[in-house]
């Protein structure tokens, strides 16, 4: 994709026209097989989409980078300590403030998280659990040890995720019951 800069101006293009008219009128004929000294004489430039962290980044606007000669987006870094005002039941600001990204709504979720994949990993052994509530009839013993497992586990990425400090690690913590194989290896 190619993006032309005129008057400060970015304007994307997904495709190039087949030929071109210069300021100086004269006209570039099969455009789009042009060389890139002839495009960026033209004022058209390669559009690189920069490399970030959707959950702790914004992507912004296009801006051509004069030092790398191609148009690209300005990539900036969420403020988590941002602050908003309070609106109270009539509709209006109640002059109090409060931080717009709650450590504890992303560790509640990162939690729900957690019990959601350890109930996941527990569901098929469940039948045993019930086995045993309605009629007394023995967990295998293999099955009461994975169980287990899966339960302390649970308890630890809980911790964890109860011991970040800051709204951004939280929101950064990969919930992954035990090591992958790539992982171990």
């Amino acid at each position: 994709m190619k993006a032309r800069v005129k008057n400060g101006q970015v304007q994307i293009y997904r495709s190039l026209p087949s030929e071109f008219t210069k300021e100086d009128g004269s006209v570039i004929l099969n455009f789009r097989n042009a060389n890139e000294e002839t495009l960026e004489s033209a004022g058209f430039y390669n559009v690189v989409k920069p490399s970030f962290n959707p959950q702790t980044q914004t992507k912004g606007g296009l801006y051509f980078d004069q030092d790398n000669s191609i148009v690209t987006y300005d990539v900036t870094d969420i403020d988590f300590s941002q602050e908003v005002a309070i609106i109270g039941e009539d509709g209006e600001p109640t002059g109090e403030t409060e931080k717009r990204y709650k450590i504890a709504d992303i560790k509640a979720s990162k939690i729900a998280e957690i019990k959601s994949k350890a109930g996941k990993l527990l569901e098929p052994t469940d039948w045993q659990v019930i086995r045993k509530a309605e009629r007394d009839i023995d967990i295998d013993t293999d099955v009461a040890t994975e169980r287990a497992g899966i339960l302390t586990e649970a308890d630890r990425l809980e911790a964890e995720v109860n011991a970040k400090k800051s709204y951004k690690t939280a929101l950064q913590y990969n919930v992954q019951f035990f090591p992958s194989e790539e992982e171990i290896i």
